[in-house]
C-alpha cells in the first residue's frame, strides 16, 4: 500500500491524477483503474479534471466514482429499490411512530442515510456503519434518548423487515452487501481519496479493493478527520502500514495562518506528523470583536461557522447587509426572480426580449393589474422572436410601466426589499454570488481569498446521544480545516460562547 498524506492546499488530488497519468502512459487502460472519493463533490472534481486532462468521456472511466456510487453499480440496483423519504414515511406509518426525522433520508456530511437528528435512524445506522452490535451502540449512548432498548429493537426490525419484503435498499445496506458478497471489481491500481474519513465498513470495502488490485495508494489527512461523529475510523487511518509520500508544499496558506493552523494542530496526540510549507507571503489575519466589522463588499469570500446555528446567524446578517450569497447550494434569492427583474429592467431601458424572457417577466406580475387575463402565456415563438415594450403594450397585454419593485407584484415584500438592498450594494444579478456561507464540516476541499470564521465552539458535539470521547482533539481538527480555507485573508471573530475548547491568541 502506498500512503499519500496531503495537507491542505498541497495539491493531493493533482498528485493523484499525475500517478493516473503515469499508469495509462505505461498501459493501463481507463476502465481497469479505480478512483474512489469520499464525497460526491471530490468525486465530481477527480472525474471532471480526469475527462479534461486526458481527453476521456465519463463512459470511460467507470470505476471513478465515490464509494457509495460504486457499491450500488456493482450490485446491479436500480434507483427503484433504494430507500427515499416517502418510503421511509411509510415504515414510520406503519411502525406508528410518527415520523422520521425530517421524513426522508438525511445525508449529514458524507453519510447518506446516518439519519442525524432521529434519535432511531442515526444508532441504527451508526451501529451499521461501525461494524458494532446495535445494542453495544445503545448501551454506550447517553441520555436524552428518551426511549428504551425495545423501542429502538423494534423499529431496526421493523424497517429490515420493511426493505427486505419490498427488495428495497439503503446506502449503508449497499455497502454492506459490497463487502459481505465481495462484489468487488478486479482492477490494476486503485486510489483511495479522503480515506481519513472512511468508516469501519468503508474500510472493509478498501481491503476488498486492494486485495483485487495489484496496487493501492490511499490518500488523505488525519489532521482534516472531522466525521468521528459519523463513524469516521480516524484511527485506522493513522495506523496504515505502507510506503508515505508526504506532499510538503502548501499552495493554498500563506505562513500567518499556516502557524496559526499549526498551534492548533500539535494539541492532537497520536496523529501522523506532517512537516510542509506554506505559500510565499504572510496573508492578512485579523480578529474582530464582531461580525459586522468585516467589510464584505468586495472580493470572494467564505464564511463559516462551527455550527448550523452560526451559519444561520451569518445567513441573517449578510441578508439585512444587502449582499447575495450561497448557503447549502443555493443562492439567497431564486435565480429566477433576479432574472425576471434584469429582464424587465432592460425592457423598460428601451431594449427588446424573446419569448421566453416575456413568458418570464409575466410570470412575476399580477394578472389583470400588471398583465392582461389570457396573455401570459404569450403566443409560440422562438428566440428569433423579440417584443419591445411597446410592442406588449399595443398587443400582448402588457398594462404598465413601473420599475420592477412596483411593477413585479407578485415579487413579495421581503425579497423586494433585500434585492433593493442588493442594488444599492452594486451587487450584480447576473455574476455568481461572490459569498459563500457554510459550516466548516461543510467547507472542507473548498477555498476563498478571504475567510471570515466565528470561532464560537459547543459544549457537547454533533449529537445529543452519543458518547463523544477525545472532543477536544476534534474540536481541533474542525478549527484547523475552518482555519485552513483561505489563500490571502482571514478574519476571526472573537467567540460570543466559548464551551471547554478556545482557539490560540
Amino acid at each position: 500500500m502506498q500512503i499519500v498524506l496531503g495537507p491542505p492546499g498541497t495539491g493531493k488530488t493533482t498528485k493523484l491524477l499525475n500517478l493516473v497519468e503515469q499508469y495509462m502512459q505505461s498501459g493501463v487502460p481507463p476502465d481497469r483503474i479505480g478512483y474512489f472519493a469520499f464525497t460526491r463533490r471530490a468525486a465530481t472534481e477527480a472525474v471532471d479534471r480526469a475527462c479534461t486532462k486526458f481527453n476521456l468521456t465519463k463512459k470511460e472511466l467507470p470505476y471513478f466514482r465515490t464509494l457509495h456510487s460504486l457499491a450500488f453499480f456493482m450490485s446491479g440496483m436500480k434507483h427503484s429499490q433504494v430507500m427515499t423519504g416517502e418510503k421511509y414515511q411509510e415504515v414510520a406509518e406503519w411502525l406508528k411512530i410518527g415520523k422520521f426525522f425530517g421524513g426522508g433520508v438525511v445525508d449529514q456530511g458524507p453519510y447518506k442515510d446516518f439519519g442525524y437528528g432521529d434519535k432511531f435512524l442515526e444508532i441504527i445506522n451508526v451501529s451499521r456503519i461501525l461494524r458494532q452490535p446495535l445494542r453495544q451502540v445503545y448501551n454506550e449512548s447517553i441520555v436524552p434518548l428518551k426511549t428504551d432498548w425495545a423501542r429502538v429493537e423494534y423499529v431496526s426490525r421493523g424497517l429490515q423487515h420493511w426493505k427486505k419484503a419490498y427488495g428495497l435498499q439503503d446506502y449503508a445496506g449497499m455497502l454492506e452487501t459490497f463487502v459481505d458478497q465481495e462484489l468487488c471489481p478486479r482492477l490494476e491500481v486503485v486510489f483511495i481519496d479522503e480515506a481519513q474519513d472512511l468508516s469501519p465498513l468503508q474500510w472493509e470495502m478498501v481491503r476488498l479493493l486492494e486485495q483485487n488490485s495489484q496496487m493501492c495508494y490511499v490518500a488523505g489527512d488525519d489532521d482534516q478527520a472531522i466525521f468521528r461523529y459519523a463513524g469516521a475510523d480516524v484511527d485506522h487511518f493513522v495506523g496504515l502500514q505502507g510506503e508515505v509520500t508526504l506532499l510538503n508544499k502548501s499552495y493554498r496558506i500563506p505562513s500567518l495562518h499556516h502557524a496559526l493552523s499549526h498551534k492548533v494542530i500539535k494539541r492532537i496526540v497520536g496523529r501522523r506528523d506532517k512537516i510542509f510549507e506554506p505559500k510565499e507571503g504572510d496573508g492578512g489575519m485579523f480578529w474582530h470583536r464582531h461580525s459586522e466589522e468585516v467589510d464584505l463588499s468586495s472580493g470572494d469570500w467564505l464564511l463559516l461557522s462551527r455550527t448550523t446555528r452560526g451559519a444561520q446567524q451569518i445567513e441573517e446578517e449578510v441578508r439585512r447587509r444587502g449582499h447575495l450569497y450561497i448557503y447549502n447550494g443555493s443562492t439567497s434569492i431564486d435565480s429566477k426572480v433576479l432574472e425576471a427583474v434584469r429582464y424587465w429592467e432592460h425592457l423598460r431601458e428601451g431594449h427588446r426580449l424573446n419569448t421566453e424572457q416575456v413568458k418570464l417577466v409575466y410570470k412575476h406580475m399580477l394578472l389583470n393589474t400588471q398583465v392582461a387575463y389570457g396573455y401570459k402565456t404569450m403566443p409560440d415563438g422562438d428566440d428569433s422572436s423579440f417584443y419591445s415594450l411597446e410592442d406588449l403594450q399595443k398587443d400582448h397585454g402588457l398594462m404598465h410601466s413601473q420599475p420592477w419593485d412596483v411593477g413585479l407584484g407578485k415579487i413579495n415584500e421581503r425579497d423586494r426589499t433585500y434585492i433593493k438592498a442588493c442594488l444599492r450594494k452594486g451587487e450584480s444579478l447576473t455574476d455568481t454570488p461572490r459569498l459563500r456561507i457554510s459550516t466548516i464540516h461543510s467547507s472542507k476541499g473548498a477555498q476563498a481569498t478571504n475567510v471570515m470564521l466565528l470561532t464560537d465552539t459547543m459544549r457537547r458535539p454533533y449529537s445529543m446521544w452519543r458518547k463523544i470521547n477525545n472532543h477536544v482533539e476534534d474540536e481541533a481538527r474542525v478549527f484547523y480545516v475552518g482555519l485552513t480555507r483561505a489563500t490571502d485573508n482571514l478574519h476571526l471573530i472573537h467567540p460570543m460562547f466559548s464551551q471547554g475548547y478556545a482557539l490560540p491568541s
